[in-house]
């Protein structure tokens, strides 16, 4: 799962903008439930289901290039061991 086709940085931005899109979702979703208003409830489906796909762009993008595998937990260990003995060069 090792990935030498990214630099470091761009490990590093790519995997920040996974978890950006994560809270983004999470965000949309609680206004979504709080909203009184059927145009902004429609507004915000509509970008809660943009959220979620680019989500799995990104997911899927990391996980093409060996950064980030939810489904193999021992690599992914692994890969975040690797990635802040990395950090800690920096």
């Amino acid at each position: 799962m090792a990935n030498k086709e990214l630099s470091f940085t761009d490990q590093a931005i790519a995997s920040d903008m996974l978890f950006e899109s994560k809270a983004a979702i999470k965000d949309i979703a609680t206004a979504l439930t709080e909203t009184t208003s059927s145009e902004i409830r429609t507004f915000l489906k509509k970008e809660l289901k943009s959220a979620i796909k680019q989500h799995g762009q990104i997911y899927n993008y990391l996980h093409e290039k060996g950064i980030y595998d939810a489904y193999n937990v021992q690599a992914q260990i692994s890969n975040d061991v690797d990635y802040g003995n990395e950090a800690l060069k920096q």
